[in-house]
C-alpha cells in the first residue's frame, strides 16, 4: 500500500522494476568506524521488518578500518574511494547507485530511536505535498539539541564568523538564523541534512548536493532550490534520533574546518546575495582578522588561508593519517628513558606532540621529529634567552612557540587536544586551536568516548 501511494518505484538502466527497494539509505563514511557500527545497527532495529531498503555506503579512503566494517554488513553496497572526495561528492556517488524511491541522507553520527523511521516514510506517505521530512535531534545524553537553523540573513553570515556577534543587531541576526528559543514541539517546517528523507521525484537525476560545496553549506544549497521549487521540507518531533555531531568534521582540524566553513559560506553568498555584499564581506572579514592580531588574540586561519578562503577557495581535503593529535607541554625535556609512561596513556586513535619547554638560549628554529609511528618530539623557538625562568620571558617565549606549532599543525589533519602538565606553559592557551583542554596528571587523561 506504501509503494501504490507514493508511486512506482524508479527505472534503472539495465535494471528490473521489481527489485528496487523503497528506502535507499546514503551513508559517508571517513573515519568514524564506532559510529558507523552504531548508526548501522540502530537502522536494522527501528527499521519495520516489511520494510524494503537497500543502504548504499562511500567510505572516503578512511584509515580506521571503516570500509572493511561496511563491507561485511548486509545490505549494504559499498564504494570504496582511495581519497577523500568530500561529503556531497560521496552523497551523490551513493545516489547514482541508489534504487529507492524514497531517499535517506544519514551521516555517520546518527543513531536512529525506535519508530523514528516508520515516523518519516509514514508523514511522506500521508502527506503528498512534502518533499522531506526530518527528525528531531537529541544530545548523547538525551537532552535536546539546537541543529536547526535558516536560511541566513547577510547580517547573520557576518555574525558567524566575526567578533561583531557581540553587537545587538549581529547577535540578533545571528539567533534568528540559529533558531534560539523557537518552539520544536510540533511538526514545522524546517530540515537538516545530517539525517534527512526525501522523495526522489524532487531531486535532480543524478546529483543531490553541489560539489562545489564540499562539506559545508551544501544542505542550505540544496534547502533553498527546494524551496524555490515550491517543495516542503518538515521536522518531526515524535521521530527522534541521537546526534554525536561533527564526528568526521572535527578530525579535519580547526584550520581544515575553517577554511572550508568560510570558502563555503562565500560561495554562498556568491549564489543569494546581490553582488555588492561579497566586497563588503570581506572587507569586514580582513578588518575582524587585523583588529584580532593586532590586540594579540587567536586567529582561526592565518592570512594566507584567510585569502584564500574569502576568494570561496576552500583548499584540499586531508587523506591518510587523521587521527586526534593530543598536544603535551611538559616542564621537562622528552627522554625516552625517562617518559615511558606517556605513550601508554595514548588511547585508540591518538597521537602525540610532546612540546620541550623554552630553552636557556635563543633558537629560532622549530624541529619536530617522530618519535616512533604514534608521537612526535617539538623542540619549539626559543625568542629571549632565560627560558620560561622570567614570567614576562617565559609568556613572550611560549607565545612564540604556540605560533610556529600552530603552523606545523595545521599542515596535519586532526582535532587538537591541549593537556599542560607545566602550570608555565598557560599563555599558549587558545592559541593552538585546540578542541579541548584536558586534564594533567588524571589517570588514562587522553581517553575519549565514541572513537573506532
Amino acid at each position: 500500500m506504501l509503494r501504490e501511494t507514493l508511486g512506482p518505484p524508479p527505472r534503472q538502466p539495465g535494471g528490473d522494476v521489481t527489485s528496487a527497494p523503497l528506502l535507499s539509505v546514503l551513508l559517508v563514511s571517513w573515519n568514524t568506524r564506532e559510529q558507523t557500527r552504531q548508526c548501522l545497527e540502530s537502522l536494522a532495529s527501528t527499521a519495520d521488518p516489511d520494510l524494503d531498503y537497500e543502504v548504499v555506503a562511500v567510505d572516503n579512503g578512511s584509515s580506521d578500518g571503516s570500509a572493511d566494517l561496511l563491507a561485511g554488513q548486509p545490505r549494504v553496497r559499498l564504494i570504496r574511494n582511495k581519497h577523500n572526495n568530500g561529503f556531497a561528492a560521496a552523497v551523490n556517488q551513493a545516489y547514482r547507485r541508489a534504487n529507492g524511491q524514497l531517499i535517506l541522507l544519514l551521516t555517520s553520527d546518527i543513531r536512529l530511536h525506535p519508530g523514528a523511521l516508520s515516523r518519516m516514510v509514514d508523514h511522506l506517505r500521508e502527506r503528498p505535498d512534502v518533499a522531506g521530512v526530518s527528525p528531531l535531534y537529541l544530545n548523547p545524553d538525551g537532552t535536546f539539541q539546537q541543529h536547526y537553523v535558516q536560511q541566513p540573513s547577510f547580517a547573520a553570515t557576518i555574525a558567524l564568523v566575526t567578533a561583531l556577534r557581540r553587537l545587538p543587531g549581529f547577535r540578533q541576526a545571528l539567533h534568528r538564523f540559529q533558531m534560539r528559543g523557537e518552539d520544536f514541539s510540533r511538526p514545522r517546517q524546517l530540515a537538516s541534512g545530517s539525517c534527512v528523507l526525501l522523495r526522489r521525484a524532487v531531486l535532480g537525476q543524478q546529483t543531490i548536493f553541489d560539489e562545489t560545496f564540499p562539506v559545508y553549506w551544501n544542505d542550505a544549497i540544496l534547502a533553498r532550490q527546494l524551496d524555490q521549487a515550491g517543495h516542503e521540507l518538515w521536522m518531526l518531533p515524535d521521530a527522534m534520533v541521537t546526534h554525536s555531531r561533527g564526528a568526521s568534521c572535527r578530525l579535519l582540524g580547526p584550520t581544515i574546518r575553517f577554511r572550508h566553513l568560510l570558502g563555503s559560506l562565500v560561495g554562498y553568498l556568491r549564489m543569494t546575495q546581490p553582488r555588492h555584499r561579497l566586497p563588503v564581506f570581506r572587507a569586514v572579514l580582513l578588518a575582524d582578522h587585523l583588529v584580532k592580531r593586532l590586540f594579540g588574540r587567536s586567529v582561526p586561519l592565518g592570512l594566507g588561508d584567510l585569502l584564500a578562503a574569502l576568494r570561496g577557495d576552500v583548499g584540499p581535503l586531508p587523506d591518510g593519517d587523521t587521527r586526534d593529535w593530543v598536544v603535551l607541554f611538559s616542564r621537562t625535556r622528552w627522554s625516552a628513558d625517562g617518559h615511558p609512561t606517556v605513550l601508554g596513556q595514548l588511547a585508540p586513535g591518538q597521537r602525540l606532540l610532546f612540546v620541550d619547554p623554552p630553552g636557556r638560549r635563543p633558537r629560532w628554529r622549530c624541529e619536530v621529529s617522530p618519535i616512533g609511528s604514534a608521537a612526535w618530539h617539538a623542540v619549539a623557538p626559543t625568542a629571549l634567552p632565560l627560558g620560561d625562568s622570567v614570567p614576562l620571558v617565559n609568556w613572550i617565549n611560549r607565545r612564540i612557540a604556540a605560533g610556529a606549532l600552530r603552523d606545523w599543525l595545521d599542515r596535519h589533519a586532526g582535532a587538537r587536544l591541549l593537556r599542560l602538565d607545566d602550570e608555565r606553559a598557560r599563555p599558549v592557551l587558545g592559541r593552538l586551536g585546540e578542541d579541548e583542554l584536558l586534564p594533567a596528571g588524571a589517570p588514562r587523561p587522553m581517553e575519549r568516548s565514541g572513537r573506532g
